[in-house]
């Protein structure tokens, strides 16, 4: 009789230690896999068990990723243009600088 208990009171220790995993896994979680790694290589600290279970407890929004994905875009857009029009800018003054040196003339105030 005191070896049954024994086991359900293994059984259930290991139920506890292992909610985590469980409740990723139970809500279809991406990193159900990551997080069951997360339980049992750190869950023996307390911090990794609570970080497991924050980690499953969190809704995995794609919504998030692609609004992440809108910004860099745009910022790499706005980046880029501006990179082309300094560009432009150095270009004209090189070229208007090397019309006035072919010309041998003193730069106007049309080249600056």
């Amino acid at each position: 009789m005191l070896q049954v208990f024994e086991g359900a009171a293994a059984i259930a220790a290991l139920s506890l230690y292992l909610i985590p995993s469980i409740e990723a896994d139970a809500r279809n979680h991406s990193d159900a896999l990551a997080i069951t790694l997360v339980n049992i290589l750190l869950g023996w600290t307390i911090v990794g068990w609570f970080a497991a279970r924050a980690w499953a407890h969190r809704r995995h929004d794609d919504r998030l990723l692609a609004r992440a994905g809108r910004k860099f875009r745009s910022a790499a857009g706005r980046l880029t243009s501006q990179k082309i029009v300094d560009h432009v800018r150095l270009r004209a003054i090189q070229e208007c600088r090397d019309k006035t040196l072919r010309n041998r003339r003193v730069a106007t105030s049309l080249c600056s």
